[in-house]
């Protein structure tokens, strides 16, 4: 059976917290899409909206059935959910970093500029950078930005890899 968007979109949420199975290449793809058009449709309502929460709560809602497809299309292309972890290492590099550098803004003399930044010119920046505080930070968070597009590229590259069988070794399907 051929997968098509509505029945992708009903997959997905009919399988809403599934981490057993597999996914299909359309499956997988077609829900992408919705969650993509949804969430610009969400960003536009948001735009107009007084609480803008309308993209919050679809995110909140579409995040479990997408990290149970991603598992499920990860298996059907013979590897393991682990995968998604790294994308995940990255992401919280990046958070220790930007947490660093505001510490770092907020002790000392730099508290200043995170409550008016215009105050920000080249001397406070060469300044800034003699902190092996902040330097260090900086270093973190470009790290966790590399460590996670390297692993978001090779998920990509992974989602994208056709269906692999037991006969052709993917012991993760029956």
């Amino acid at each position: 059976m051929v997968m098509d968007f509505v029945g992708a979109i009903r997959a997905g949420f009919k399988n809403y917290v599934k981490f057993s199975g597999t996914a299909t290449r359309p499956e997988y793809w077609y829900w992408i899409l919705f969650t993509v058009l949804a969430s610009l449709v969400a960003s536009a309502l948001d735009a107009f909206a007084t609480f803008g929460l309308i993209g919050f709560v679809f995110s909140v809602a579409t995040l479990l059935p997408t990290l149970g497809l991603q598992v499920r299309r990860l298996r059907d292309a013979g590897f393991s959910w682990a995968w998604l972890l790294g994308s995940a290492v990255g992401s919280v590099l990046i958070i220790v970093g930007v947490i660093g550098m505001v510490v770092v803004l907020l002790s000392g003399n730099y508290g200043m500029y995170l409550s008016n930044p215009d105050l920000i010119d080249s001397a406070v920046v060469m300044e800034l950078l003699k902190v092996p505080a902040f330097l260090a930070s900086i270093f973190v968070m470009l790290g966790g930005l590399l460590v996670g597009g390297v692993f978001s590229l090779v998920l990509l590259i992974m989602h994208c890899l056709p269906s692999k069988s037991f006969e052709q070794g993917n012991k993760r399907v029956a």
